[in-house]
């Protein structure tokens, strides 16, 4: 293993012989080495609380959340964005993603090339990104040029920025306001970042976002109290929501969801306003 290069990119020594192994034996080789994601994730736990903290203070301030990356981590971070508004009934508009990628990405990829510098800052300036926002960038190198741009143009902008990367000591981390390294390790592909530190991305943006949308009120014990019910299967979680959370039988939540359009806070108004005192 030649350790002058970053993390990401050696080779593991526990898949040397990766090319001859059966399926059986790939899958078990991976589960082997899942262990470093969740311990990853686990040891910075502090740092993704500060974030979610900030996340949560800009929506509540009417700001908004960009996430930032290019290729897989630009993925991820659409996959979560495209989540919340459903999940917790934000505005799309509220967390937006600025990727270099293809076309299959859509409006988010603002660029093909993730050497592109120019891109990021120039889309940062269109959204008027400015101290009541924040900024999250991803790319498991810590070293792509789009991603780093998009830190630096959004501490320029007075923006509260977030940097995460899976290599110690990487540029990234020292671009914006709050460095993240998730010590992944080395991949068992070599350079394979979709594996390991992707996964360790997506749990951590699902935490922040999570945690971030609890503190903004968007969360009732542990349901997802700002759901609408627009198809069978969230209108069938609607109805289990209002039963629970009001105590009532089918029929009564179903009336309430009707009169409300099948949003459940509306449909829970007395019992939430009753929390709250």
């Amino acid at each position: 293993m030649n350790t002058e290069l970053p993390p990401t990119e050696q080779r593991n020594p526990a898949s040397g012989r990766l090319g001859e192994l059966p399926p059986a034996r790939v899958a078990a080789l991976m589960n082997a080495e899942e262990h470093r994601v969740l311990e990853a994730v686990e040891n910075i736990s502090p740092l993704i609380a500060i974030t979610a903290g900030k996340v949560a203070a800009a929506f509540r301030g009417g700001g908004r959340t960009i996430f930032i990356g290019a290729g897989t981590s630009g993925w991820i971070a659409l996959q979560e964005a495209a989540e919340l508004p459903p999940t917790f009934g934000v505005a799309a508009d509220r967390f937006a993603v600025l990727a270099a990628g293809g076309e299959l990405m859509g409006a988010a990829a603002i660029t093909r090339s993730e050497d592109d510098v120019r891109a990021a800052p120039a889309a940062l300036q269109c959204l008027g990104a400015g101290s009541g926002d924040v900024i999250i960038a991803l790319a498991a190198s810590g070293t792509t040029p789009f991603v780093r741009a998009g830190v630096q143009a959004g501490v320029q902008a007075d923006a509260w920025t977030c940097a995460i990367s899976s290599n110690p000591g990487a540029p990234l981390l020292r671009d914006g306001d709050l460095g993240i390294f998730l010590d992944t390790g080395p991949e068992i592909l070599t350079g394979s970042t979709r594996l390991k530190a992707g996964t360790a991305q997506k749990l951590v943006l699902n935490q922040i976002t999570t945690a971030a949308m609890v503190v903004a009120g968007r969360v009732a014990e542990n349901h997802m109290v700002e759901l609408t019910g627009f198809n069978h299967k969230l209108r069938q979680r609607a109805l289990r929501i209002v039963m629970d959370l009001a105590r009532v039988d089918e029929d009564q939540a179903r009336a309430r969801l009707e009169q409300a359009s099948w949003h459940v806070r509306d449909a829970l108004q007395v019992e939430l306003h009753r929390q709250e005192l």
